[in-house]
């Protein structure tokens, strides 16, 4: 028994690590959420973009403009570069080839406009896979994080020890785990929040054994209480890690059968 303790907080350093990278990966999903018009934003906002793109290189060429409105190109071919990957560097080649095309056919054939066009043109599609490639590593460090994170959580539900995550400054609880709840009486919801002394800890306030007293709490038997005020004996482990900032003390405890 002694050794699920231990084993427990790992997952639970672990986990510590994907929450607080989860937020930004988040924010990088690549996956189309929203439509419009049943099309997906995404395709909408890289077509209007594509039309705007082209109706102001034609004008700009018209008017014998050949600089600065080509910057405008990036921000669609990022965008679906970014979005679409693999298919984002194909749309690149096409809008190079869209503005080689409008190039020759408005200012005519000028050796230095289509060997800048040319240069534009390699540009674009360079831009294109550079955005590709991070967002396709992106992608696969989101997957990975997600099942490392399912894999955490079926360790936290089925586990048979219980877990619970208190701040150290405050001693309020943070979190706690089905097995927790079960040996504790209350659901996770009931004890955030609250303090653990003289809840789930015998300990009055400032007499924490770990913080205050600064003993070392490593499979040692302890006592918890329960809804019922009961003391229930565990084996039980403490160790201190850092959430989000905050000194988070990790407590594992197991039912110890007294005979």
């Amino acid at each position: 028994m002694s050794d699920i303790p231990t084993a427990q907080t790992s997952s639970v350093r672990s986990r510590v690590k994907f929450l607080t990278l989860q937020p930004l990966l988040n924010s990088m999903d690549t996956a189309p959420a929203r439509s419009y018009c049943g099309i997906p934003l995404r395709y909408t906002i890289i077509f209007i973009l594509s039309l705007v793109v082209s109706l102001l290189t034609v004008y700009c060429l018209e008017n014998g403009i050949q600089i600065v409105f080509t910057h405008m190109f990036y921000v669609p071919i990022i965008l679906a570069a970014y979005w679409f990957q693999r298919a984002g560097i194909l749309y690149a080649v096409g809008m190079g080839l869209l503005y080689l095309s409008l190039v020759e056919v408005i200012s005519g054939y000028n050796p230095n406009n289509v060997i800048a066009a040319i240069g534009r043109f390699v540009v674009f599609v360079i831009i294109a896979a550079v955005v590709a490639v991070l967002s396709m590593r992106l992608s696969t460090q989101q997957e990975e994080v997600g099942r490392s994170e399912e894999k955490f959580r079926t360790i936290w539900e089925q586990v048979q020890a219980g877990i619970i995550l208190v701040d150290a400054e405050t001693h309020e609880i943070i979190s706690a785990n089905p097995e927790a709840e079960l040996l504790i009486g209350y659901p996770e919801e009931e004890m955030k929040g609250r303090t653990c002394h003289q809840f789930v800890c015998p300990a009055e306030k400032g007499k924490c054994p770990v913080c205050d007293l600064n003993q070392k709490i490593d499979r040692s038997e302890r006592v918890i209480l329960n809804r019922n005020r009961e003391e229930i004996p565990v084996l039980k482990t403490v160790t201190e890690t850092t959430l989000d900032g905050k000194r988070v003390l990790i407590e594992n405890f197991i039912a110890v059968t007294r005979h």
